[in-house]
């Protein structure tokens, strides 16, 4: 009896390592369309340059989600690795896996078609997925091999850490769309942009001294020196162009630089060991 319980989780999980594949070989044909395809309106390129949003960063940073993929691939070969179908992870974060694909698809789908608000609501399901998926993992306090860690750990801080500040882009191109471009209760648009990155560098903060997370933070980083290299002085923000864009542009680049050496000295200074007892 004991047997044949094992034999069918050993097969469920099995089945749940098969359509998280299915899963992430969707994510890849819808991204490939998106850009290869003319089946849509408009590119995110397009989009993105077409409004003057002081928190969306350069367009050669949005590169990281060929990282993402690359991590989401080691994690998809990890647990399809028959050594790894008893292993609890499909039974953890499988279902939440296959929500992300689902939404990171429906987003991809709605933002091309100009379908702002829309978007941001399957991105929040994006988000409320990976945040599963990241606390049922337990990353940065859990115990786990060097394998796991690069191949599923790390792979889901940084996708977590990119969703995260794309989120609050979202909203952002959301806003925009909505009429508020200069200001939003009587908040104007580069004090939101700080709001925002100062949201941002709590969040990473957090993930340093609570989790050790340095990919995460690193994200931010990566988002926050992205908007600081952006030029401002283009057409596109012509309407901003009463606002504050240095302000923006320091808070982006202190932000990162403090962000940075959190990391670095998270990485390099490790905890204190309890002392022998006698």
């Amino acid at each position: 009896m004991l047997t044949n319980r094992k034999g069918i989780v050993h097969m469920r999980f099995r089945t749940l390592a098969i359509v998280n594949a299915l899963a992430f070989v969707a994510i890849l044909a819808m991204n490939f369309l998106a850009q290869s395809a003319d089946i849509f309106p408009y590119t995110t390129t397009e989009l993105g340059e077409s409004r003057a949003i002081f928190f969306l960063p350069a367009g050669y940073v949005f590169a990281i989600w060929g990282v993402i993929y690359l991590g989401l691939g080691a994690y998809i070969t990890y647990q399809l690795r028959p050594a790894n179908y008893d292993s609890p992870i499909h039974e953890q974060i499988s279902i939440f896996f296959i929500v992300s694909g689902i939404a990171n698809v429906t987003w991809l789908i709605l933002f091309l078609n100009n379908l702002i608000w829309e978007s941001t609501v399957a991105m929040l399901v994006l988000l409320a997925s990976l945040l599963a998926i990241y606390t049922r993992l337990n990353i940065g306090r859990a115990r786990v091999t060097t394998l796991e860690k690069w191949a599923v750990h790390i792979p889901f801080s940084i996708y977590l850490g990119w969703i995260t500040v794309a989120t609050v882009a979202n909203f952002a191109a959301a806003l925009y769309t909505s009429g508020n471009v200069t200001a939003l209760l009587g908040i104007t648009a580069d004090v939101w942009a700080v709001i925002m990155m100062a949201v941002a560098a709590v969040l990473a903060a957090l993930m340093l001294i609570i989790r050790r997370d340095i990919a995460y933070a690193l994200v931010v980083v990566w988002a926050l020196v992205g908007i600081y290299v952006r030029p401002f002085d283009t057409p596109t923000f012509a309407v901003l162009s009463s606002l504050n864009s240095g302000l923006v542009d320091t808070t982006a680049l202190a932000i990162a630089i403090a962000i940075a050496v959190g990391a670095a000295v998270r990485l390099f200074v490790r905890r204190p060991q309890p002392a022998a007892v006698a």
